[in-house]
């Protein structure tokens, strides 16, 4: 039977050893949670509308509307807060961002919209089985913060396109644009201003509406 050398351990080098790696996996445990760069807590926000007041006298127009889910140009499909120092370059805030990307926050608000406009029997969304008339398509083509400005001004952009469902054929298109000044170079700031811009652009909304359905 062979025989088979076993490397001999000073007892002295393996306390060592040991001590070493209980050390490093003591500070691996200690180190801290990622924190924000600046030290500060999350804020998240939201984008609504308090607006709309009493929905005006019904249409004789009597079409189902359907409000298909809003798209987003890259870089503006997430939650985080964007805002521009530089032409073409888009950061983002660190401790500051929407609920949800503002995208799938603005899609009730779209129906909400249609809705007060008095223009059709119904408005509907994706999957509700509903057989519809029309169908509405939009993208987010940008929501933010501009500070190379002065003031800092709030952007806000979306394409809107109206189709007929039955031709496939588009009715009308077009890319409504709204900016707001911000009172304050402060992420809040432009909370208020982009809540002001989509109370705007709803409004715009409802008139593009007005003008193509005819």
């Amino acid at each position: 039977m062979p025989i088979i050398s076993r490397p001999v351990l000073r007892s002295g080098t393996t306390r060592r050893n040991v001590a070493v790696v209980l050390a490093l996996l003591l500070s691996a445990c200690s180190l801290p949670l990622p924190q924000s760069p600046t030290g500060q807590s999350n804020h998240s926000y939201t984008l609504e509308w308090s607006d709309g007041g009493t929905a005006p006298a019904q249409s004789p127009r009597r079409d189902t509307l359907l409000i298909s889910p809003v798209h987003s140009t890259p870089g503006f499909d997430g939650s985080d807060m964007v805002y521009m120092r530089t032409p073409h370059e888009i950061e983002y805030f660190a401790s500051h961002r929407w609920v949800d990307a503002p995208a799938r926050m603005l899609e009730p608000l779209l129906v909400r919209a249609a809705e007060q406009s008095g223009l059709f029997r119904n408005v509907v969304e994706t999957g509700s089985g509903a057989d519809v008339d029309l169908r509405l398509d939009s993208k987010l083509i940008h929501l933010q913060q501009v500070c190379r400005l002065n003031p800092s001004e709030l952007q806000l952009a979306l394409r809107v396109t109206l189709s007929e469902v039955a031709t496939a054929q588009v009715i009308a298109s077009r890319t409504l644009r709204v900016s707001e000044a911000i009172e304050a170079k402060t992420p809040y700031a432009g909370v208020l201003a982009a809540n002001r811009a989509v109370s705007q652009l709803l409004q715009d909304l409802q008139a593009f509406l007005a003008e193509h359905v005819r």
